[in-house]
C-alpha cells in the first residue's frame, strides 16, 4: 500500500512538470507549483486483497509526509523515515537523487513525467452526483510502476485519482480538504527518531 501510494503523491507532484501543451492539467500545475499541498485522502484498493484506509498528506517540491493507518512517512527530499506505530517499528532510508526507481524516491518522477506518460483521453464525467473532468493518462515509457492513471479534477483540484499497477490492481483515492499554503522549510518535513520510546524498533538503512 505504501508503494502505491508513494506513487500517487508522486504523480500529483509531477502534474507541475506538464508542459504547457498538456492544456486540461495546466491550472493543476500552477496550483502545485506554487506552494505547499495538504489534502486528506480515503482509498480503497480493489481486487483479491481488498483494502480500505484513509489519512493525510502534504507535499512541497521533493518533500512530504503521509499519515494514515498507524503509519507515518517523512521524507525532506534527502531521508525518508517510516513509522509503524502499530508495529511499534521505524525504518530510515537515505534518498538516491540520481535513482531511477519512483518508489524509493517519488521526486524523481517530477522530471520524468512529461516523458514517462502521455494524455489518452479528456471527458466529463458525473461521479457522486457531481460533474467532473477525467484525465486519462498511460505510461510512454516502461517501468513506471504504473499501468495506467485517471485524474479526476473537480475544477482545476484534484477530487480523485484511479491507479493502476502493473499487476492490474487498481486503487481509487477520493482527496479532499485540498489546500495551498506558503511554502515550508524542508527541514519542517525530517522527523526527529529520537522522539520515539525506547520500545520501538529502529533499522537505519543508510
Amino acid at each position: 500500500m505504501k508503494r502505491i501510494f508513494l506513487l500517487t503523491l508522486a504523480f500529483l507532484a509531477a502534474c507541475a512538470a506538464f508542459a504547457q501543451e498538456q492544456g486540461p492539467l495546466d491550472a493543476l500545475s500552477r496550483i502545485l507549483a506554487s506552494g505547499e499541498v495538504r489534502f486528506k485522502y480515503s482509498f480503497e484498493v480493489k481486487g483479491d486483497i481488498p483494502m480500505k484506509g484513509n489519512g493525510s498528506a502534504a507535499l512541497c517540491g521533493e518533500a512530504y509526509h503521509i499519515f494514515g493507518n498507524d503509519m507515518e512517512i517523512w521524507c525532506d527530499g534527502k531521508t525518508r523515515w517510516t513509522i509503524d506505530r502499530h508495529a511499534g517499528e521505524a525504518y530510515v532510508e537515505a534518498i538516491d537523487p540520481e535513482a531511477a526507481d519512483y518508489v524509493s524516491n517519488p521526486a524523481t518522477l517530477l522530471e520524468a513525467l512529461p516523458h514517462a506518460f502521455e494524455i489518452q483521453s479528456v471527458s466529463q464525467v458525473t461521479l457522486g452526483g457531481k460533474a467532473l473532468k477525467a484525465v486519462k493518462l498511460a505510461p510512454s515509457i516502461a517501468d513506471t510502476g504504473l499501468n495506467a492513471v485517471v485524474l479526476y479534477l473537480d475544477g482545476s483540484v484534484p477530487a480523485r485519482v484511479s491507479i493502476t499497477v502493473d499487476d492490474g490492481t487498481e486503487t481509487l483515492f477520493r482527496l479532499s480538504a485540498f489546500t495551498v499554503r506558503e511554502k515550508s522549510d524542508a527541514a519542517a518535513f525530517a522527523f526527529d527518531i529520537a522522539s520515539l520510546g525506547s520500545d520501538y524498533v529502529v533499522t537505519d538503512l543508510r
